[in-house]
């Protein structure tokens, strides 16, 4: 009898324990397809905003064709600096999954300029070691050689490529960065709840499903022996200074003028009124963006050879945009964006103004028109000793925000 007893209790422990391992198998593929589920539709959401063509200050409920009881997903389209953010939640039953990337501009190898410049009615002048290799938009009166303190021209082409007919305007951009960017400069202010301190030694991470954190001083701030990542927005309405000991990923300064001092290496979108300033060796990795809001100079300003100017010193390297907006005057020679000897940008540099390269650009460049500047001697137009090419650079770039152009990921974030 007792044996009988023990082979029921035995035999209804194996049920049991069939049958639980069946309902937590059951459980756990219900959890994984669950949870590619969300993943699917959050790369449906992230689709759905490579295409959409406006920023939302809304976030938007999408339908779900045949959706499920409790699937839904989320969108939000928003500015991040020069780049659109694109943010995605899905959720099936309990399960929730976020996605969020910075977007830009998506050109085809096929398609990409080496070089636009404006038609403003003067032939581009090359001169010495100039090369320009690749697709390029040229005035009407096209390209030819010069001379600059007894060098000509030593190259065995003009322009190692096609040349067509550029127009009288700069390509357009997607949206109004003036008034987008100014916003950084003149309005950002953190609640109280996400302001943060900078002294020496600190260390901030800040997810970008997460508000965004923040310090708006009246004060020049110097971020010296600091780390921070992630969704911070640091504006100073004088002056940031950033030391070489400083790290940065991903993060917003913004201040009349910005100073990176020689040697820095990080990541950063760098958005001023007045002059931002890259020391030697420094290195800015991809997406870093440099951008310049021209500041008119009323007559009782003293003459600042830096003012309205990016300057890039040599032997620095920007992987990125490099942006300079205005103009508020169209004669003047001054420099509005200056890429020193040695320096190398690789990604995309737009200068609605007058740009002196000296350097090499691995990408495009949009300009008014070129000035080259030897012992206090202008000379407009003229090309020297810079280089430029799009054919090295990666086909997955992605930068500034164009007109009827398509989108691509810029970066996938945290």
């Amino acid at each position: 009898m007792q044996f009988t007893l023990f082979i029921a209790v035995v035999i209804a422990l194996l049920l049991a324990a069939a049958v639980i391992l069946f309902y937590t198998h059951r459980f756990f593929l219900e959890q994984s397809k669950s949870s590619i589920q969300n993943i699917q539709l959050s790369n449906s959401g992230i689709t759905l905003l490579l295409e959409q063509q406006s920023t939302d200050t809304d976030t938007l409920q999408l339908s779900i064709p045949d959706n499920e009881i409790n699937q839904s997903i989320y969108t939000h389209l928003s500015h991040w600096g020069i780049y659109e953010k694109a943010w995605v939640k899905s959720k099936h039953r309990k399960k929730e999954f976020t996605k969020c990337a910075l977007l830009g501009t998506s050109i085809p190898s096929n398609n990409r300029l080496s070089l636009y410049l404006k038609n403003m009615f003067r032939p581009l002048v090359v001169v010495g070691n100039t090369k320009i290799e690749g697709k390029v938009m040229l005035p009407q009166k096209g390209v030819k050689t010069g001379s600059i303190k007894g060098h000509s021209y030593y190259g065995n082409k003009l322009i190692y490529g096609t040349v067509e007919e550029s127009d009288s305007e700069l390509p357009k951009f997607k949206y109004n960065y003036k008034n987008i960017l100014s916003y950084y400069i003149n309005d950002y202010v953190p609640k109280q709840e996400n302001t943060i301190a900078l002294p020496p030694g600190t260390t901030i991470t800040n997810s970008f499903n997460k508000p965004t954190k923040g310090i708006a001083s009246q004060q020049n701030i110097v971020l010296d022996n600091i780390t921070i990542t992630g969704n911070v927005i640091i504006r100073s309405a004088n002056k940031i200074i950033v030391r070489n000991t400083t790290t940065l990923n991903d993060v917003i300064l913004a201040a009349p003028t910005i100073e990176v001092e020689d040697g820095f290496v990080g990541n950063f979108q760098g958005i001023a009124t007045t002059t931002i300033k890259i020391g030697k060796q420094c290195k800015l990795n991809y997406p870093s963006a440099l951008i310049v809001l021209e500041e008119p100079i009323t007559p009782n300003q003293e003459y600042d050879k830096l003012r309205n100017r990016i300057h890039i010193n040599g032997g620095a390297t920007v992987k990125g945009s490099i942006c300079f907006i205005g103009r508020s005057k169209e004669s003047d020679y001054n420099v509005n964006t200056y890429i020193g000897s040695g320096a190398t940008v690789k990604g995309e540099l737009y200068c609605d103004g007058n740009l002196e390269l000296k350097g090499r650009v691995i990408g495009t460049v949009y300009t008014n028109q070129f000035i080259a500047t030897e012992d206090a001697t202008i000379f407009v137009n003229h090309l020297y000793n810079g280089t430029i090419s799009s054919e090295a650079l990666p086909e997955v770039f992605g930068g500034l925000l164009f007109e009827n152009e398509n989108k691509t990921t810029v970066q996938w974030l945290y």
